[in-house]
C-alpha cells in the first residue's frame, strides 16, 4: 500500500490495473485496510454511496461484493471466493488467509526502532523502515477522505524516522549512505527543510561542494516561485559554507589569479546569493565613511504569485535588472517576490533613471505587476 497498491500472492503481482478508478478497487483497499475487523455495512454504504443517489444502497453494496470477489479471481488470486467474509451486517478481509501488509510492517519498524537503546541496533532498523516505505500511502487514491489521514500520518512517521537515521548516518560519517536517503526522501517531499539540509551537509562532507551548490540555487528557487517563502536560517548559514573551498595546504596567488578571476567578459551585472549581498553592503558602508562617495540601495517589489505566473514575473524583472545595470553593480533576489540592487557612485537622480530604465525594459503585461519600488543611501556603520 505504500506507493503503487498491489497484491502480491506466490511471486504473482495481482494489481488490478483497469480497475483502480473503480468502487470495485477502493472496495478492495478499503477492507485490506481494515482488515482486522468486520466493516459494518452502514460504514460501508456511507463511504462508497453517500454521494450518489443509488435508491437501494444494500443492493448496491452486494452487487459491488460480488465483482470485487470476480476482479480478485480474474487477476488469479487463489481462494477468491473465499478472501471477501460477511459477518453479522458487515464485511471483513479473510483473516485466517497469511497476509502481510508493507505499511503495517514499516508501522512496526518504527515502534521497534523507537524502543531500541542501541544506536547502532536502531540505526539498522530505521535504515529498514526506510526500505520499506516506497511512496505515499494509496496515492492512488489520494483523494479519499478516508485515505487522507492515514497517508499524512504515515508520511510524518516516515519524515521522523528519516530525520533519526540521517542523525545517526551523519554522526558516523556515512556521507553517501546519508546522501542517497536525503535524495530518496526529498523525491517523496522536495520541501522538508531538515532533510534538505541533511543532504546539503552529506554533499559537503564528500567534497561535493558544485553540487551542493546547484542543489541549494534549485531549491531556493523553488521555495520562491512555489511556497513564496524564504528559506531558513539554517539553510541561509550553510550558503557559505558551501560557497567555501576545500583549503588544504592553503591557496596560492596563482589559484586567486588563474581560477577566481573572471576573465570572461559577461555581461549583466553580478548576481549574488541574499547574504553575500548583506556582507557587500557591510563592506560598502565601511568604504563610503572613509571615501565619502555615494551607494545606494534599490527594492522592487512585485505583486508575486506563487507558481508559474510568478516565476515568469520574477525572471523578467531579473533579466530586466540585470541587463540595464553595469558589469560590476550587485543585485539579489531578497524574498518571493523582491529583488535589491547595490548601485556605486551614483547620484539620487542617477538611480531614478536607472530604475525607469528597468521598468522601460519590461513588457507591459509585466510592468503592471510591479507593486513598487524604493531608494536608500547605504549609511555609513563607523
Amino acid at each position: 500500500m505504500l506507493g503503487e497498491f498491489a497484491i502480491i500472492c506466490e511471486n504473482t503481482n495481482l494489481v488490478l490495473q483497469a480497475k483502480k478508478s473503480s468502487k470495485v478497487w477502493r472496495f478492495i483497499v478499503y477492507l485490506l485496510t481494515h482488515r482486522h475487523k468486520s466493516v459494518p455495512q452502514e460504514e460501508l454504504i456511507e463511504v462508497f454511496f453517500a454521494q450518489d443517489s443509488v435508491g437501494n444502497p444494500e443492493s448496491a453494496l452486494r452487487t459491488m461484493v460480488y465483482r470485487a470477489r470476480s476482479a480478485l479471481a480474474e487477476g488469479g488470486l487463489p481462494f477468491a471466493e473465499e478472501m471477501i467474509l460477511v459477518k453479522s451486517g458487515g464485511y471483513s478481509w479473510n483473516s485466517t488467509v497469511s497476509c502481510v501488509v508493507d505499511a503495517e510492517e514499516f508501522e512496526a519498524l518504527c515502534k521497534k526502532a523507537n524502543a531500541e537503546t542501541s544506536d547502532e541496533k536502531r540505526l539498522d532498523i530505521l535504515l529498514e523502515a526506510a526500505e520499506v516505505y516506497q511512496g505515499d500511502f494509496l496515492p492512488s487514491a489520494s483523494g479519499e477522505m478516508w485515505v487522507m489521514p492515514l497517508a499524512r500520518w504515515y508520511r510524518s512517521m516516515y519524515i521522523s524516522c528519516t530525520h533519526d537515521a540521517l542523525e545517526l548516518l551523519t554522526r558516523n560519517d556515512r556521507n553517501v549512505d546519508a546522501e542517497k536517503l536525503c535524495a530518496k526522501t526529498l523525491r517523496m517531499d522536495p520541501f522538508d527543510e531538515k532533510t534538505l539540509e541533511y543532504h546539503l551537509l552529506a554533499l559537503l562532507s564528500q567534497g561535493k561542494n558544485a553540487e551542493a551548490l546547484d542543489e541549494y540555487k534549485r531549491m531556493e528557487d523553488m521555495y520562491y516561485d512555489v511556497l513564496g517563502v524564504n528559506f531558513s536560517n539554517n539553510l541561509r548559514a550553510l550558503y557559505s559554507q558551501i560557497q567555501r573551498p576545500i583549503i588544504k595546504e592553503g591557496i596560492s596567488l596563482e589559484t586567486v589569479l588563474n581560477e577566481w578571476l573572471e576573465t570572461a567578459n559577461f555581461p549583466g551585472a553580478f548576481y549574488c546569493d541574499l547574504s553575500v549581498f548583506k556582507t557587500m553592503v557591510q563592506i560598502e558602508s565601511r568604504s563610503v565613511s572613509r571615501s565619502g562617495r555615494t551607494a545606494y540601495i534599490v527594492r522592487f517589489d512585485t505583486k508575486h504569485e506563487p507558481g508559474a505566473k510568478g516565476s515568469e514575473i520574477m525572471k523578467q524583472l531579473g533579466t530586466a535588472i540585470s541587463n540595464c545595470l553595469r558589469t560590476g553593480d550587485l543585485f539579489t533576489r531578497a524574498g518571493p517576490g523582491q529583488f535589491m540592487i547595490m548601485l556605486y557612485s551614483l547620484t539620487y537622480e542617477d538611480c531614478r533613471t536607472v530604475i525607469d530604465r528597468i521598468m522601460h525594459t519590461l513588457d507591459a503585461k509585466y510592468l503592471s505587476k510591479i507593486a513598487g519600488h524604493s531608494v536608500k543611501p547605504v549609511v555609513p556603520i563607523i
